[in-house]
């Protein structure tokens, strides 16, 4: 059944993975840089794998619940990837001083890897 909470925990997962996989290719790309853009590449694309991962956990917690249970899910979920996604954006530019170029290039590739595995993965 497509529309079970099962098969759309399923989902999630295939579309993290995907992510994965191509934040993980572009910082193999931008390793052949320097291993510092590549290392910033791998950060910034794993800010939105894991957020992408947080929002999922979030979302699907409580399983099957009513509508208005549901609603707040899916804010819940989208408040805690977004203060992740700052903090973790905070971190890697002002404390961790990483490439700017490389980290927001592996940050855009990995979220652009997600609206396309939502279209792969139905």
């Amino acid at each position: 059944m497509r529309n079970s909470i099962a098969y759309g925990r399923r989902n999630a997962v295939r579309i993290v993975l995907f992510q994965l996989g191509i934040a993980g290719l572009v910082g193999l790309g931008f390793c052949l840089q320097d291993w510092q853009s590549g290392t910033a590449a791998w950060y910034g694309g794993g800010l939105t794998v894991i957020g992408s991962a947080l929002f999922a956990w979030r979302l699907y917690a409580d399983g099957i619940a009513p509508t208005r249970r549901i609603a707040r899910a899916v804010y819940a979920a989208e408040v805690t990837k977004w203060v992740w996604l700052v903090l973790a954006l905070y971190l890697g530019l002002a404390v961790f001083k990483l490439a700017a170029l490389p980290l927001i290039a592996g940050l855009i590739a990995a979220h652009a890897a997600f609206w396309a595995a939502v279209g792969i993965f139905r």
